[in-house]
């Protein structure tokens, strides 16, 4: 009798007897977090960009000169 795992009747012995799907399967993991780990790493260089231009408006603010604060998206 096959055992009955989360994707269906056999699913265990079927991805161990088939070791491309599995490694197919650990290549896509790590296509997908290489990509995550980009896509984090480019929202800190976003967060450190905003932050230096915050630090540089304050800066100008208490030097008495009026701050010209321009947004690009």
């Amino acid at each position: 009798m096959a055992t009955s795992g989360a994707n269906g009747p056999g699913s265990a012995t079927a991805s161990a007897s088939n070791p491309r799907k599995f490694s197919e399967k650990i290549a896509l993991q790590k296509q997908r977090q290489a990509e995550e780990t980009a896509a984090f790493e480019e929202v800190m260089m976003d967060i450190g960009s905003t932050r230096e231009l915050l630090i540089k408006v304050g800066q100008r603010q208490e030097g008495g000169q009026e701050a010209d604060l321009q947004l690009t998206a």
